[in-house]
This record gives structure tokens, C-alpha cells and sequence, in this order.
């Protein structure tokens, strides 16, 4: 009788390029579907799963691009208001 030889390394690696197809594509779906806040969430899903197969990460400028301008748009209207603090000075 011959018996497989189960190896975890494998499985974790088999799971993790599952968990990689599936996030790619949610983001494909969700481009589509215009879904910026599912866009971002499935891209932080590639990148993760592209960093622990050891691939070269891939950059969405298109999402991330879109939410740094948002998030510096965010900032300029609390250092406008005032609202802004040095995190490094103390109070």
C-alpha cells in the first residue's frame, strides 16, 4: 500500500495562491461593479497574498492613487480648519 506524503508547507502555499486568485478576482468584479471601498479592500488582499508567495507585488496606482489624494485632500481641509497637530511636539 503506498500512503501520501502530506507536507503543510504545501498546503499553506496551495491556500495561499487560492486566497490570492479569489482576491484578484473580487477586485476585477468590483472594478466593474465601480466599488471603490471593495477595490481597495481586494487590493490590500493581492498585495498581501502576492508579499507571502513571494511574487513581485503588484501596484495599483489607479486605487491607491485615489485614495492618497483623498486622504491629502482630508488633511488640507484639517490644517485649513486648524484642527491639524504636531505629533512630535509635545502639548
Amino acid at each position: 500500500m503506498k500512503y501520501w506524503n502530506w507536507d503543510p508547507q504545501d498546503y499553506i502555499e496551495r491556500r495561499t495562491y487560492r486566497s490570492l486568485k479569489r482576491a484578484w478576482t473580487g477586485y476585477k468584479i468590483a472594478k466593474k461593479d465601480d466599488d471603490h471601498d471593495k477595490m481597495k479592500y481586494c487590493v490590500e488582499g493581492v498585495q498581501k497574498f502576492e508579499r507571502q508567495q513571494r511574487l513581485p507585488v503588484s501596484a495599483f496606482s489607479d486605487v491607491l492613487k485615489e485614495e492618497t489624494e483623498n486622504h491629502l485632500d482630508t488633511t488640507k481641509q484639517k490644517e485649513e480648519s486648524g484642527a491639524a497637530t504636531n505629533e512630535l511636539s509635545p502639548s
